[in-house]
């Protein structure tokens, strides 16, 4: 089946494709890279390694504690069933970049991303003291 459309109507069409193309470019494209002539801070480039996050935060110590004395495993991700990565003994200190939701460690969903011995792994939040890491993906976690 065609349909004929005379010049005059062809050129509405067309100008309202380009006109809903050209939104869709701002809200998605344009606004990615912030507004012209903004003066606020450049977008976070990429981090190394193909991460969840897209730069680097600066780490935060997070204090072992609550897991009668046999220290924390560092997990590959936010589960306790995934392959250990490191170890933290009780009393000692894991660097955390962000915090993320993953299985529950008792009762507790909630996961740190961080790095021990220089192994980068996730660590269970409930047996971490301490307060400061943003959420990863969030803009406060792409800061550097």
């Amino acid at each position: 089946m065609f349909v004929v459309l005379r010049p005059g109507v062809l050129i509405k069409v067309l100008a309202a494709t380009a006109f809903v193309a050209f939104l869709l470019y701002l809200l998605l494209g344009g606004l990615a890279s912030g507004p012209a002539g903004s003066s606020g801070p450049p977008p976070a480039a990429p981090a190394a390694g193909g991460s969840d996050l897209l730069a680097r935060t600066v780490p935060t110590p997070y204090v072992v504690a609550g897991t009668g004395k046999n220290g924390l495993n560092v997990r590959s991700c936010a589960a306790a069933t995934c392959r250990r990565t490191g170890w933290v003994a009780e009393g000692g200190t894991f660097e955390a970049e962000c915090w993320t939701h993953g299985t529950p460690a008792s009762a507790d969903d909630r996961w740190l991303r961080g790095t021990v011995a220089g192994h980068a792994g996730y660590a269970a939040a409930h047996f971490l003291r301490g307060s400061g890491a943003p959420e990863c993906g969030t803009s406060a976690a792409r800061r550097m």
